[in-house]
């Protein structure tokens, strides 16, 4: 149970937008402790570089907050509100930066006292936050490190790695979603607590448990499908490794459900049209999660082709405990990360493409009922279990109870 009491609010400082074609851990952690009786409100990211006017993504991202602006918070669920602040964009000089801070801490403090959230407990998912957090008066800070922010495209890394390190003094409690991301902070903060990411379970167990029906959008496609399901961005997905698995293996048609380019700084990463111009590659574009067990129980094998970089090195996709626990088998590119579930049979990892055609090969091989222990072995990796265990070491995070 949680040691947090429901009568804490709480303020998320968010890694992303709340309506997103990519929900992530932020978006469920979130649900789950407004679920719990904490009146919870989403402070949507106002992102970690300034708006490309190449990427579509980014355009639409600058138009929706204008139209939000001046709304206040937004009624979400019950006891869950989202706020999208306006904000200066993140390149601009330090002076513009500190600005920036003061007039968003003031959208948040107005929205605090609009909903009656006297000191909450504030909950950031990006180090640049702590400009903001220090307004808020917030009872104790944590931080939650779910990415190598230094690393994504476009932004300035010097930036990104200082402010991180102030908020690695200033947090009362830090969590990280990987073993290489916790051994990364630890240098500066010892105590940083891993906390891996995980699936929703029970979403995604559909897959197995029940007789869902076909997505009309597969109608027709052949057998073998190789399913990967998120963001296909040109930083972390292997587009010239999927285009060679594809070419090597016409009879394997090859299925990506999710967004294009989201964080790439000129939107469509180079190389996909390409990609997906194969016969045997199809794009279906964003679905909502809750319809993806349906996409899964029709699949044959399942796809982690991301790239190795410092980004993607400190990843632990929540997508592997999704698929899991659809049931599918997983193969991987090796990252850091994964290696020791390699090594314990959870998935296969390979390299390049004659090794991931190989992986594909065994995968496809296992029999069908092995569905069913992947979905136990996904039953650990559930995220109810997880945000009691985040309440219990936010409840007591050890240092000061004030944000310093």
């Amino acid at each position: 149970m949680s040691g947090l009491p429901p009568s804490v609010p709480i303020v998320i400082l968010a890694s992303a937008p709340w309506e997103t074609p990519a929900p992530v851990n932020v978006h469920q952690i979130a649900r789950r402790l407004a679920a719990r009786g904490h009146k919870v409100l989403f402070v949507e990211s106002t992102g970690l570089r300034g708006p490309s006017l190449r990427s579509p993504h980014d355009r639409g991202r600058v138009l929706a907050r204008l139209r939000a602006a001046g709304r206040g918070p937004r009624r979400l669920a019950e006891g869950l509100f989202a706020l999208a602040p306006l904000a200066l964009p993140a390149d601009w000089p330090v002076p513009a930066r500190m600005l920036s801070d003061l007039w968003v801490a003031g959208q948040v403090r107005r929205a605090l006292r609009r909903l009656a959230m006297p000191a909450p407990l504030i909950w950031s998912f990006l180090p640049t936050w702590l400009g903001v957090a220090r307004r808020l008066g917030g009872r104790r800070l944590v931080y939650h490190c779910v990415d190598r922010y230094a690393a994504n495209p476009g932004v300035d890394a010097a930036r990104i790695d200082a402010a991180e390190a102030a908020m690695l003094q200033t947090a009362n409690c830090v969590f990280a979603t990987s073993p290489v991301l916790a051994d990364h902070l630890r240098p500066q903060r010892p105590d940083v607590v891993c906390v891996p990411n995980v699936a929703d379970v029970g979403l995604f167990s559909r897959a197995v448990r029940e007789p869902l029906p076909e997505p009309s959008a597969l109608a027709g496609l052949a057998r073998p499908r190789g399913v990967y399901t998120g963001n296909v961005a040109g930083y972390r997905v292997d587009l010239p490794l999927l285009a060679g698995v594809a070419d090597a293996r016409p009879d394997l048609q090859l299925v990506l459900v999710g967004p294009v380019g989201l964080g790439d700084p000129g939107g469509e990463p180079q190389g996909y049209a390409e990609l997906i111009a194969r016969p045997n590659v199809h794009a279906f574009g964003p679905r909502p999660q809750d319809e993806l067990p349906a996409w899964l129980r029709h699949a044959d094998v399942a796809l982690i082709p991301f790239l190795d970089n410092a980004h993607t090195r400190g990843s632990l996709p929540l997508k592997l405990w999704e698929y899991l626990a659809a049931g599918l088998p997983v193969v991987a590119t090796p990252l850091p990360n994964l290696a020791p579930l390699a090594e314990d049979g959870t998935l296969r990892v390979a390299g390049d493409v004659d090794a991931f055609i190989a992986a594909l090969e065994a995968a496809l091989g296992e029999p069908e009922q092995r569905r069913a222990e992947r979905l136990s072995r996904a039953q650990a990796h559930d995220w109810e279990p997880r945000v009691d265990e985040l309440l219990r070491r936010v409840a007591d995070p050890g240092g000061p109870d004030r944000v310093r």
